[in-house]
């Protein structure tokens, strides 16, 4: 993967960060839903550039490092408040006795295949 493709990833990763965000509304699942599929983007796009970065096509910096740290712990507080939101509807849905959809402990939608990392979700 050439310097330009590799920043591409990254300019993916913080695009789909900052959607994510923006389109946030805890109101609404489906939202939650689209905001979670955002971040597991985004972060399939900081693999793709990390693997760029240690086979040697984009130079490390010092700038980078903090770029990366950065990406990496917006991503994780993203995700964090797009889990807590989604215990939330799913409590509410049993509350209420709505057959709202079902998540799994990495929350993913009952059906969805495996996309992101367990990780992501820590």
């Amino acid at each position: 993967m050439d310097t330009p493709h590799a920043n591409g990833h990254l300019e993916q990763a913080r695009a789909a960060i900052r959607q994510a965000m923006a389109q946030w509304d805890a109101t609404d699942l489906e939202l939650v839903e689209g905001s979670r599929e955002l971040l597991a983007a985004a972060v399939r796009d900081m693999r793709a550039f990390e693997s760029a970065v240690r086979d040697g096509a984009v130079p490390v910096s010092g700038g980078l490092c903090d770029t990366l740290l950065t990406i990496k712990q917006e991503i994780v507080q993203a995700t964090r408040v797009v889990d807590a939101c989604v215990a939330f509807h799913r409590g509410l849905a049993v509350r209420i006795g709505d057959a709202a959809p079902g998540y799994d402990a990495e929350g993913r939608s009952a059906g969805e295949l495996a996309g992101v990392e367990p990780e992501v979700h820590a």
